[in-house]
């Protein structure tokens, strides 16, 4: 376990600034928009729309693939982690409001369930490249297993 948080750490670091920040930012917005959605319910205010937007950009800009080179997104990994950590939690927010009959017309569990297909249609399209990635990590490995002998 001490071994994975370090790994994370690891990924972390390799970031730049901005793009710590921006995730950053794009958690904090994310838990802000799923606690209006059981506290103010169909209440949409300025502030809560511009939050949400701000969450959609920064969100969006991570998820993206830029036409081209990102120095500022340095692995690939890390956008499949955010993505997996990001879907996790829509779909935990959207399956407890259901069960909690929060209305489903709210335009704030709208905004969860857009970052849910992104995210999912995100971790799709990775999914075959992630394949072909982890094949050819593999042929590198063997590699420079030998590189030191």
């Amino acid at each position: 376990m001490f071994k994975k948080i370090k790994k994370l750490k690891k990924l972390w670091e390799t970031q730049c600034l901005a793009m710590r920040f921006l995730t950053i930012l794009g958690f904090i917005a994310f838990i802000h928009t799923c606690i209006t959605i059981f506290i103010n319910g169909g209440f949409s205010s300025s502030s809560n729309e511009t939050i949400r937007s701000v969450m959609s950009s920064i969100f969006g800009y991570i998820f993206g693939d830029q036409i081209i080179p990102n120095n500022n997104l340095r692995n690939k990994k890390f956008q499949v982690l955010i993505a997996g950590f990001m879907s996790l939690l829509s779909l935990a927010v959207i399956m407890l409001s259901y069960w909690t009959s929060i209305d489903e017309t709210n335009s704030t569990i709208g905004e969860i369930r857009n970052i849910l297909f992104s995210t999912v249609g995100f971790l799709i399209s990775r999914v075959k490249l992630g394949n072909a990635s982890d094949e050819s990590d593999k042929h590198k490995d063997e590699k420079d297993k030998y590189k030191y002998d």
